[in-house]
């Protein structure tokens, strides 16, 4: 199922094709990850191998299992600005069985695209997935997973408008170090900057924001599958606060921002 950004910004109408959960849960979760062009092959697999370990490691498991109602999770890849996929979701989590399932549907998938960078029409995304799906009073977040910020300064407001409408933004920015030579016999690193930032500055500057925010790093792809442990071990621990009341008011001021 592929939706074009158009579709994303100007039709609330689309969403009524995404899948949606069954079942009342503590949590709505947007997995968004980065396969764009800067992501190779290799690469990929090792997210992908990442994915089924975190779903399946024992802590998660335990810290899934403290959400009574279950968590509604959807794994969704982008790269350019027509091509965002969602490949998995709405699935509702709520035991080991459920939780290893989920991650080796995500391993098992093909991967989907591997173009430019569109990270704002990404979280336009996953924001429109969250406002839309019948989530009242659910604490509902973005974990958004990439190596490469190219927006156009254009993520802030769509971040901003996120969290008007009570949606958390967390980041697992990839540090995706480049060799440029040896000293003394030993190999160093440059670590990849855009403009004055590094790829974590960027994401907590312009991406990462709302109650209880944060960003985890992965200092390269072989660690991506323990830095996503550790974000989900986060997200997945139940807290009715501060994540406050649904507010229809809010949501409809986001969805203004959004383009509507």
């Amino acid at each position: 199922m592929r939706w074009k950004t158009l579709a994303f910004i100007g039709a609330l109408a689309a969403w009524s094709l995404a899948p949606r959960p069954a079942a009342a849960v503590d949590l709505a979760l947007v997995l968004l990850n980065d396969v764009s062009k800067s992501m190779d092959m290799a690469e990929y697999a090792l997210v992908k191998d990442g994915y089924r370990a975190a779903f399946s490691d024992p802590e998660v498991i335990a810290a899934l299992l403290s959400n009574g109602g279950g968590i509604a999770v959807a794994y969704v890849e982008f790269s350019g600005k027509d091509e965002i996929e969602l490949v998995k979701g709405w699935d509702v989590l709520t035991d080991a069985a459920s939780a290893r399932a989920f991650g080796e549907a995500i391993a098992a998938a093909p991967r989907t695209s591997a173009g430019n960078t569109a990270l704002s029409a990404g979280l336009t995304a996953a924001t429109r997935m969250l406002m839309e799906g019948d989530f009242a009073g659910v604490r509902r977040v973005i974990d958004i997973a990439s190596d490469h910020p190219s927006d156009g300064g254009r993520s802030a407001a769509i971040r901003d408008a996120a969290v008007d409408a009570g949606i958390t933004i967390n980041a697992l920015p990839i540090i995706d170090d480049q060799p440029i030579g040896t000293i003394d016999g030993r190999m160093t690193y440059a670590t990849a900057r855009w403009g004055s930032d590094t790829v974590a500055e960027f994401y907590l500057r312009n991406v990462v924001g709302g109650p209880g925010s944060f960003a985890v790093e992965a200092r390269d792809y072989a660690v991506f599958g323990e830095a996503l442990k550790r974000k989900l071990l986060l997200e997945f621990i139940a807290s009715p606060a501060p994540y406050g009341p649904y507010q229809p008011a809010l949501i409809a001021s986001a969805a203004a921002a959004l383009g509507d």
